[in-house]
């Protein structure tokens, strides 16, 4: 995941849009089937049932259930690490992207003031990103080859879930390598900068990201991604 390498240019803010555009959408279009018809039916009735015993269950089901995956945590310790080092990394990188490109919007509009300051403190945080995303792509890359090496895990696994996780890992392993060739890697340096590289894998790792998990989630299979935790929600929990 890119922190520094390449400023954002006008395409991939309008790119970051477009697709923001496109994935509420495709939410408010899911939400209007589950509520056949009419979103708002959906969101009533999911408000509900999810807050039925309280907002005390409903926060600890959130919590437990939804952030920090109780029930694959009484299932198996390995696949917990795995979810969690997937789920809080790519959501926190994610977070950073977005937060990324609003420094560099206000950094463009106030080099010399809030907005360069603002720029120069983001600029500092490379250490704790490159470990966030080693970390992202050590689990990433265990569900991956878990779902290749291991006949058991590989009879489970569906082809949309190794989409999905093949598309984390691409995406976190092209971000990685675009922070390597722009020469800030924390643990490499520039000891292997090459612009030209760095912005070719820089495009690829925005376009996936946002076409794979921005767009195509909520107007496909992958929209169990969404329906989930909603589930969960609704059910106050269990399994």
């Amino acid at each position: 995941m890119t922190l520094h390498a390449l400023a954002a240019g006008n395409d991939v803010i309008l790119l970051l849009t477009v697709t923001a555009l496109i994935c509420i959408a495709g939410i408010w279009m899911l939400f209007s089937r589950w509520g056949h018809g009419r979103a708002t039916r959906f969101i009533a009735l999911w408000v509900d049932e999810a807050l039925r015993c309280g907002g005390g269950r409903f926060l600890r089901v959130l919590v437990l259930d939804v952030l920090l995956f109780r029930r694959v945590w009484r299932r198996s310790r390995g696949r917990w690490a795995v979810h969690m080092a997937m789920f809080w990394g790519f959501c926190i990188f994610g977070g950073l992207a977005v937060l990324g490109m609003l420094i560099g919007l206000l950094a463009f509009i106030d080099p010399a003031g809030a907005g360069g300051a603002v720029a120069r403190f983001h600029d500092s945080l490379h250490v704790p990103y490159d470990l966030l995303g080693y970390v992202l792509l050590a689990g990433s890359g265990i569900a991956l080859g878990r779902r290749i090496v291991s006949r058991k895990v590989r009879e489970r696994t569906n082809a949309a879930d190794l989409f999905l996780v093949g598309s984390v890992f691409c995406i976190t392993l092209t971000g990685m390598i675009a922070e390597w060739f722009s020469g800030f890697g924390s643990f490499i340096g520039p000891a292997v900068r090459n612009w030209e590289f760095a912005l070719q894998f820089q495009t690829l790792h925005i376009y996936a990201m946002f076409i794979l998990f921005v767009m195509v989630l909520p107007w496909s299979k992958f929209c169990h991604i969404l329906a989930t935790p909603l589930t969960l929600l609704a059910r106050r929990g269990g399994e």
